[in-house]
């Protein structure tokens, strides 16, 4: 009997080193990275980027990567999911820096960038390149910058991201032909978008701006197009200033953003082929049912206006 019992012992003790093996080798997984179709592991991403080629897809399982990535080379990097696969910078400097064209990045929280307050420094992702896709992110909180395009890039295409509790939610600065659309754009503390300096021919469309300082700003740029998108519990709605020209803003619901919705001391336009916008302050009638309001819509003190204001949400006109 003796014999049974330790002999029962001895094989439970087995069993339990066994489990306990698996579950140490499984919390070992959990932080493996590969480059898929080739052989290897990584413990780092920025290992596995230094041992990719152009064309490669780097796959990163759940975890906290405490590091900064430099990305040179035309690859995919794909985290297991968004929620819990974070790239957490040193608070010091960019967290990833994209020099490469074809760059894809989808799957991660990308927060802890330095918050030095200058161009081009310190941003969750600094693209210096063009047709990057950014897509199915967190991006936040970020010292400084949540996204920073800079020098031409060109287009990138940013979709589907939360972009979160950063200084800027995204600046671009001689960006052009950049397509910003479906994102949420929220708590950031001076803009949620923010173009300057000639950035040209960018698309904002179909985003969610809210609880931002300032929900856009367009500053000395031309030729943008903002359309299909909320703004909602702002400071400010949206704003031109400082050179900005020829900019179209038609399509938009303005809602609850507690200065003011709009704000034009330049030459733009806020319709496009008889669709305004949507105004939540807007006083006016609609006389003939046409779901257009029979006056305009003041934009600002300098006689900007709005001349086919939207009765109902620019989601009933499309």
């Amino acid at each position: 009997m003796q014999r049974k019992i330790k002999s029962l012992i001895l094989s439970t003790i087995l069993i339990l080193v066994i489990i306990v093996g698996c579950i140490e080798d499984l919390s070992n997984v959990e932080n493996n990275i590969t480059i898929k179709g080739k052989d290897g592991f990584y413990s780092t991403i920025m290992s596995a980027i230094n041992k990719s080629s152009d064309g490669d897809t780097i796959l990163v399982n759940k975890g906290i990567y405490n590091e900064t990535l430099t990305i040179d080379k035309s690859i995919t990097l794909i985290g297991e999911n968004k929620n819990t696969t974070i790239i957490s910078g040193n608070k010091s400097g960019d967290v990833i820096y994209i020099a490469a064209d074809f760059v894809k990045i989808s799957g991660f929280t990308i927060n802890n960038s330095g918050d030095e307050y200058s161009y081009g420094v310190d941003a969750g992702i600094d693209i210096r390149s063009d047709n990057n896709l950014i897509s199915d992110n967190i991006i936040g909180p970020n010292g400084n910058y949540g996204l920073y395009l800079y020098q031409q890039s060109k287009n990138n295409t940013i979709i589907n991201n939360i972009i979160t509790e950063n200084r800027f939610g995204m600046y671009l600065n001689y960006a052009n032909e950049n397509n910003i659309s479906s994102n949420t754009f929220s708590l950031n503390a001076d803009n949620g978008i923010y173009l300057g300096s000639q950035s040209r021919d960018n698309l904002i469309s179909k985003n969610i701006i809210t609880k931002n300082k300032q929900g856009t700003r367009i500053k000395g740029s031309e030729d943008n197009k903002v359309t299909q998108n909320l703004f909602i519990n702002n400071n400010r709605g949206m704003y031109f200033c400082c050179g900005a020209r020829n900019n179209i803003v038609f399509l938009n619901d303005f809602i609850n953003n507690s200065e003011w919705n709009g704000n034009d001391g330049n030459i733009n336009k806020w319709d496009y082929n008889k669709l305004g916008n949507y105004w939540d302050d807007y006083n006016g009638s609609d006389s003939n049912g046409d779901g257009i309001g029979d006056t305009p819509y003041e934009i600002s003190i300098n006689d900007k206006r709005d001349n086919y204001p939207l009765m109902e949400s620019y989601e009933n006109y499309i």
